[in-house]
Parts: structure tokens; sequence; C-alpha cells
């Protein structure tokens, strides 16, 4: 039931009105005609107009508390709903409060309103009230920007700052969990801000990792921000891809002028100047992969791999790029751990070598390094001429790059104590404070040195052996005779293809136990090899043969060899074939009887 009183509102004097108040003068005139009077709250429906979404649970309980002692003292704004319902104006917060509080009734302006006039009503309401919240100032000024209005006009409707326009506005950058949060207060205005800059996808993992039990927790409180947000931002001055690049991901244009980089709001946001970080996860990702699609494709086509090298473990997105690139999903793959790869020497520094106090260069060390260097340098060269190395692709985090490898298991790597250099042990017998320990790791580098120089020396003379002999075997008339050593190099061969269980069991059966010279070197493996009886040597090859996987399938080649020789080393291979085809002959005549009753069924549909 609804009383109706007589309009106690005087025509508003604009007189003289700052410009922020007289939107809210223009307001009340509409309202000048309208009926007051005492409204059912079962009656009211809330308006779909209404920008504001969540309301601290909290307070309402406290507003409410209040209501039961005095009661709503101002009116509630509506006008006429559906059916016999009026639909709500303003006063979303008091009409909450009083059904919470068991209010039958509330005292409200019946006024008849278009659509327009409600949303300038509600506009003045939420924003021209004292304190408004931040989060129902960005829904207002959204909802301003949703009507035509551009960032000047709202702000001088507000007699507000751009900045402060634009910071509210960056809000609604938040999903509906952390807009309800901060409604709550349970998440300060910058801290919002802060986790606003992360895309919704980012936003929505940060929340269901971190933040889905806050209603739960009495005093949930987010500390850390920035440690945990930044599992979630993606550092542009570290981006494998150039930023500039506007062609990248035309769709998105270049990272330098995107609002999702937090370069570009430094004015709005001064704590964010230092950073440059995209928070639109989403994006990032799609120029990661357009960029290393791109790089994959250029460095398989310029360098021509035979295999695609890796430290540890592929990441996924590498694995998505390699599906994606024509050619390289059929390249084998290894792990850079497992094999060795070499690397070109870096060239010596002079700088490292020279003296900061006196300006001088220690020529003496300076040309030792370079002397070693063009040592590393020609066995670099020689290695890679020797045709011994593949090129692969190292899949590094931010490039692609050629490196020369092969499939033996690397050495292990020296082990040593302390590092240094000459120059850091000459300061410091000039300066009087060198330590035992510094002189000993002195005397352990020159020996080490010396030690690689002549590993050096060694390898030197193997490449240029490697070399004369790889040309030596091209002409066919120096390949008349075998030697010696040429049946022990096949039984070489034959022992390194072996797998590594297989090769397990034939050292342990060839090259260990009584009588047998233990191996330790080089030299010793070859005199093992050399001196195989001749039922060594057979066992050797027929185990070599076994454990190739075609071996075991009649159409390889190795499927052949292994035939011809289980037969001619006694094997009843006959008896086995003899024994498949009278089981053959009777699979055939159960089929041949099966095909007869199934004939007889055919021909008799047929007829029919």
């Amino acid at each position: 039931m609804t009383t109706k009183l007589k309009s106690r509102h005087k025509k508003p004097d604009n007189r003289n009105t700052p410009r922020e108040d007289k939107a809210a003068l223009a307001n009340i005139a509409l309202l000048r005609d309208a009926d007051f009077g005492q409204i059912n709250t079962d009656d009211i429906d809330f308006s779909p107009l209404n920008y504001r979404k969540y309301f601290s649970e909290e307070a309402l309980q406290s507003f409410a508390e209040e209501l039961k002692q005095h009661g709503i003292i101002s009116p509630l704004t509506v006008r006429v709903g559906k059916g016999s319902k009026y639909e709500l104006v303003a006063g979303e917060r008091r009409l909450r409060a009083a059904r919470i509080a068991g209010l039958s009734t509330v005292p409200a302006a019946m006024a008849t309103l278009t659509d327009e006039q409600v949303i300038e009503i509600q506009l003045s309401e939420n924003l021209q009230r004292e304190n408004p919240h931040p989060m129902h100032e960005a829904q207002g000024i959204g909802q301003m920007q949703s009507t035509g209005k551009n960032i000047e006009e709202i702000a001088a409707r507000l007699g507000k700052s751009k900045q402060f326009v634009y910071s509210r506005l960056k809000l609604l950058s938040l999903t509906d969990s952390f807009q309800e949060m901060i409604v709550a207060n349970v998440i300060s205005l910058q801290e919002a801000l802060q986790i606003a800059s992360l895309s919704a996808e980012s936003q929505t993992e940060f929340f269901n990792e971190h933040c889905s039990k806050w209603k739960k927790q009495k005093d949930f409180e987010l500390y850390n921000l920035d440690y945990y947000l930044n599992r979630y931002r993606y550092d542009l001055k570290n981006a494998p891809f150039n930023t500039k690049d506007k062609n990248l991901a035309p769709e998105a244009g270049a990272c330098n002028v995107c609002p999702s980089n937090s370069a570009t709001l430094k004015s709005l946001f001064p704590n964010m100047a230092k950073q440059s970080v995209c928070s639109n996860k989403e994006c990032y990702n799609n120029k990661c992969s357009v960029h290393f699609i791109a790089a994959l494709s250029n460095a398989i086509n310029t360098y021509q791999p035979v295999a695609l090298l890796y430290n540890n473990q592929l990441t996924d997105m590498a694995e998505k790029i390699i599906g994606l690139v024509p050619g390289a999903a059929e390249l084998p793959r290894h792990n850079v751990q497992e094999i060795t790869v070499i690397q070109k020497p870096a060239l010596p520094d002079k700088e490292d070598y020279t003296d900061y106090d006196t300006g001088e260069s220690d020529e003496e060390e300076f040309n030792e390094a370079m002397e070693s260097y063009y040592s590393e340098l020609e066995r670099y060269n020689l290695h890679i001429k020797s045709g011994h190395y593949a090129v692969g692709i190292f899949l590094g985090n931010k490039e692609f790059t050629p490196v020369h490898f092969s499939m033996e298991r690397p050495k292990p790597s020296r082990s040593g104590g302390q590092t240094v250099t000459a120059k850091e042990v000459q300061e410091a017998i000039k300066a009087g404070n060198a330590t035992p320990d510094l002189l000993q790791a002195e005397i352990d580098r020159i020996k080490q040195r010396e030690k690689r120089a002549e590993e050096l020396d060694s390898e030197k003379v193997q490449l240029t052996v490697h070399g004369s002999f790889s040309e030596f075997v091209k002409k066919a008339e120096n390949n008349t005779k075998l030697t010696k050593a040429d049946q022990t190099g096949a039984r070489l061969v034959i022992y390194q293809s072996l797998d590594y269980h297989n090769k397990q069991e034939v050292t342990k059966m060839l090259m260990t136990g009584k009588g047998k010279k233990a191996i330790k070197t080089d030299k010793d493996l070859y005199e093992r090899l050399a001196g195989l009886s001749n039922s060594e040597f057979a066992y050797l090859i027929r185990m070599a043969v076994c454990c190739k996987s075609d071996s075991k399938y009649p159409n390889q080649e190795a499927g052949y060899f292994l035939y011809r020789m289980a037969t001619e080393a006694g094997i009843p291979v006959n008896n086995i074939e003899e024994a498949q085809k009278q089981k053959r002959e009777e699979r055939k005549e159960k089929q041949k009887v099966k095909i007869q009753e199934l004939q007889k069924k055919l021909n008799g549909l047929k007829k029919n």
C-alpha cells in the first residue's frame, strides 16, 4: 500500500552554483513533481540500469542495525515498473539494509522517468555522495563513458583530473572477483590497481591460487603482492622478440605503445615507470610463438641441421613451435648434456690483462692467452673439417643458434680448486697481500694450462693424421691390402654398435675375467680386440646383429643377415619353418571351411 504525500521540493536556484553541483540540482528538478509515500519493500525491484554490483555485507549489516533504531531518513527514488511493482532508481543500499533490518515499508519518491534520466540520477547519487567508494566511482565513470562522454568531459563533470579518471577506469579492468574484494575493502586501491595491470586470464589464475578463500578468512590479507604478481607478468625488457616491431603481430601492434605495457602507464602510475611489463599473457605468448616460428624456420633453412638440441628438457612452447615449423618435427632431438658439443673459442679481451692502476698491459700474459686461443681455434677448425661433427640447432631461451656436435657422450669436466687469473696474482703480489692459497692456485693454473697445451698438441697430431688418412682411403689403389689394424678397427666398430645392455654383457664376457688384462687405456682395448679368438669374434658379431631391433623382421636387411647367420651357425631353421608351415596349413583349412559356408549363404541371398 502506498500513501501519497504532497511534493516538498522547491524550484532549484542555479545562480552562482558550482559546476559539479549543477547536475545534482538538475536531477532534483526532475523529482519536483514526484509523489512521496511508503512502499512495501517486496514491491520494489532492483534497477537493471544501476552499475553498482557489489556491496559490503559487513557494512550493510551495520547499516541495518542503525535502521532498526532510526528508520530511513532519506527517501528512495522509484518509478513504475512491471505489473504492480516499482523499479528502484536510487537507494539500493538503503533498500538492501531495510530488508535485512526487517522493515516492511520504506519512504520513496515515485516519479515518471526515462532510462536516460534514471542513469543521470544514479550517477549523481553515487558520484556526488561524500567519500564514494573508488570502485563505484569507476563504475559510474564507465557508465558516463558508455553514454558518449570523453575523458575531458567526465573530468569536468566530476571536478577531477584526467589522471583520476584514467586511474578509476583502470579498476574496470578488474575481474568480478577482485571488484567484489575491493568493494569489501579487502584489498586497497593501490593493490587493486596493481592487480588490474594483469590480463583477465592472469587475474583469474592469481585469484584461484591466492584469493579464492578470502570470504572464509576473517582477516584475509595479501602479503608480498609484488612478488606474487611477478609470476603473472611478462618482462618486455627480456622479451625474445623486438618489442618495437609493429608487424610481428599486426593486430596487436608494437609493445612500446601498447596499454598492456606498464611503461606506457608511467604518467598514471609512477611506481611502474621503471618497469616494462606486459599484462596480456595471451598476446605476449603469441608474439613469442610468432617470433620463434620465424626464427626456427630461418635457422633450419639456413643451416640445414640434422638435429635439434636442447638443455635438460624442452618447454611446452618449444614443443608447440617445433610442431608448427616445416621440417622441424622430423628432426631427432638430443639433450646437450648427453652429447659432445664443440664451441668456437672466445677471443681474449686485452682489457682483462690491463693493470687498472697503471693502465699498462701485461703483454706476456696476453700473448700467452692469444697463443692458447689460436691453438684452440685451430683445433676447432680441424674438428669442423674432419666431418666427425654434424650441425644442429640449439633451442635457446631467446634464439636458435647453429652448433657442431657428435653423439659421443661428453667427457667429465675437469675439477679444480680456486680459479684465479695472472692479473689477480700480480696485483696481490704488488699489494703485498698474496696468500699461500692464491699462489698455489696460480701454480696449479700454470700446470693446468701446460697440460691443456699438451692435450692440444696431441689433438692437432690426431686431427692431421685423420685428415691425411681420410684423403688416402678415397683412392681405390690405396685400399688393396687388408691390414691387421683394419680387422681390429672392424671389431671396434662392431663393439661400439652394441646398445648399453648388450655392451655390458659383451664386456663382461670378452674384456674381463681370469687371465685377461684389465682395460684401462685405448691401447689396452686395441690389444684385446686384436687378440680375440675366432670364437670370441663370432660371439661379438652375433651379439651385435642380434641387438639390432630390425633383425627381428624378415623384410629388413638385418633380418635377412641374421637368418643366414643362424642357418650357417646350425640353428634348425628348416624345422622351425616346417612347424610354422604345418600351422599355416591347418589355419588355411579352417578358413576354407568358413568361406564355403559363407559362400552358400551368399548364393542363397542372391537367388532371393
